[in-house]
């Protein structure tokens, strides 16, 4: 297809309604074109949106400087505001090329998302041939269907949402229209650079392959729509199967019921924890990462605390549940807080959730005693006779309710001088209790966002 500013607005029309357009520019040919062709859209009234840009000024050329100088230059040729962003680039291990083009592609999505405003898309200038690079060099790592996908034209980002109107467009037709429009841009040295991946694709496999295969953008084109068809449709299943999986313990959100979730083949099992993890935010843990799974934690025996720690939480097997957890802070357990419910019904606890306390009658402690109630934290040996019920060890009863183990020291346990009165989400002790016609006292925990969820 032919780049122009005419083609061009018809991508745009499978894009969502916004405000603004912030758009990636780098100086380069691809940018170059489409902040152009945006902005004759604009002065044709073809699109209402706002545009700008944003330029990351990476460091890491000594052309770095003259590269921004081009891009305001050009910016302010043609009225459009331009923000620098000025990043800096965790180079990582001497000489490893790859670990450089993460980092910087890292640092450069960090400034988009930060500088995104309300209400703004964000559109990068990436076209077919990326597209086909991306496939070749997933397809080389042993990606599934999601990353097989590829770059999708739109996806969410925070508050807004990323979008890629030069997918259908060949280098060659973009190209082609900055040089009929008489065009200037920058040319990046590091880009001839084959000790890159995308670069070793670009300058020596992409040229062998179409000389072989000249038609090879329509059918991989192809090949590229079947495949996120495919995703689509594993996707549709998976959210049906997690419907079924999904445990029935409301106090442990987001969590999988083991035995529901081996009664599907493993291939089933393995599509629905790639979609329920994608769903708690996380990417692609990866099929060595789910294996492990399989293997470690959910064909654990049902007693075993079995534990897979991944990138700022952790996958936990208890009971039937494998259940996704947050990592925390310890609570500040130091020392006794002090807590008179008439004063304040909530209690802030540090690191740890909060208290609330509610006035109902016959129910809890007895109403009295929020007036002088201190508040710990487990240290070993605590025991409690809940109503109708003998003493029992603290630990017994944590047992007894199925409390997770990382949430058994971190339970805020309510005493009433050297006397545990009450244990929120358990009960109270009987000498304590509020009485049928008694005004009373409900005591319940909060606890801090163990689920990964918001």
């Amino acid at each position: 297809m032919k780049f122009n500013p005419d083609n061009l607005a018809t991508a745009l029309q499978s894009m969502p309604p916004c405000d603004s357009v912030l758009l990636g520019f780098s100086g380069g040919v691809d940018s170059i074109a489409l902040l152009h062709a945006l902005q004759s859209l604009r002065v044709d009234s073809q699109v209402s949106f706002a545009l700008r840009a944003i330029h990351v000024h990476h460091g890491l050329q000594v052309e770095a400087d003259s590269w921004q100088a081009f891009c305001e230059a050009f910016c302010d040729a043609h009225q459009i505001p331009l923000q620098v962003a000025v990043v800096h680039v965790g180079i990582g291990e001497p000489g490893n090329k790859a670990g450089l083009e993460n980092a910087a592609r890292n640092a450069r999505y960090q400034a988009f998302e930060t500088n995104l405003q309300q209400g703004e898309a964000l559109l990068l200038a990436h076209h077919l041939d990326d597209q086909l690079e991306t496939f070749l060099l997933r397809l080389m790592r042993g990606a599934g269907t999601r990353g097989l996908s590829a770059m999708p034209h739109y996806r969410l980002l925070r508050k807004s949402f990323l979008f890629r109107p030069l997918l259908a467009f060949s280098r060659e037709s973009i190209e082609a229209y900055a040089r009929e429009q008489d065009l200037q841009w920058i040319e990046d040295g590091s880009n001839a650079d084959i000790h890159f991946d995308r670069n070793y694709c670009r300058h020596e496999l992409m040229p062998l392959i179409q000389q072989r295969w000249p038609e090879y953008r329509d059918s991989w084109s192809k090949s590229l729509t079947l495949i996120g068809e495919a995703e689509g449709l594993l996707s549709e299943l998976a959210e049906i199967d997690l419907q079924c999986v999904v445990s029935e313990r409301t106090d442990r959100c987001d969590a999988i019921d083991v035995e529901r979730l081996k009664q599907l083949s493993e291939v089933r099992q393995r599509n629905v924890l790639r979609f329920w993890l994608a769903g708690l935010g996380f990417n692609e843990i990866g099929w060595n990462r789910l294996q492990q799974l399989s293997r470690e934690i959910i064909s654990a025996r049902g007693d075993t605390q079995a534990v897979l720690s991944l990138d700022g939480f952790r996958l936990r097997r208890f009971r039937n549940d494998l259940c996704a957890i947050r990592d925390l802070p310890a609570p500040q357990q130091s020392q006794s807080m002090e807590w008179q419910t008439g004063k304040d019904p909530s209690l802030q606890l540090p690191d740890n959730g909060r208290l609330l306390a509610a006035s109902q009658l016959g129910a809890g402690l007895r109403a009295e005693m929020g007036n002088s109630l201190q508040v710990r934290y487990r240290r070993g040996g605590e025991t409690c006779q809940m109503v109708g019920r003998p003493t029992k060890s603290l630990k017994k009863l944590l047992q007894e309710h199925e409390v997770a183990p990382w949430l058994r020291d971190r339970i805020p346990l309510i005493y009433a001088g050297d006397e545990l009165v009450c244990i929120p989400g358990i009960g109270v002790a009987a000498c304590q209790a509020a009485h049928a016609d008694e005004p009373g006292l409900t005591i319940s925990w909060e606890s801090p966002q163990f689920p990964i969820t918001d």
